[in-house]
């Protein structure tokens, strides 16, 4: 696997899971829309999944743009509908 359990929103089943979508590292999650990545991973599933799959990939996307990410920034909880608006994390 890639650097993707960098990001403090990517378990092990996340990580699986960007992998399986085509995105093995942060790198290669840079130019990704985290709002297709969702729409994609509850396709390869059969149905929706949980809303907190969504706020993991609205996370790892900027965490992946960040040249020097403090993990403190990047809680998917900050990556939730009501604060998506910035979808910066806590900086």
């Amino acid at each position: 696997m890639g650097n993707l359990r960098l990001d403090p929103g990517i378990g092990a089943k996340k990580e699986q899971e960007l992998t399986e979508l085509g995105y093995g590292s942060l790198e290669a999650l840079k130019n990704a829309d985290p709002d297709e990545l969702y729409v994609r991973a509850c396709l390869k599933e059969g149905g929706p999944l949980d809303k907190c799959v969504l706020y993991a990939f609205r996370c790892a996307v900027p965490f992946a743009k960040d040249p020097a990410p403090n993990p403190e920034n990047y809680r998917w909880w900050y990556f939730c509908d009501e604060n998506s608006k910035s979808k910066k994390g806590k900086n």
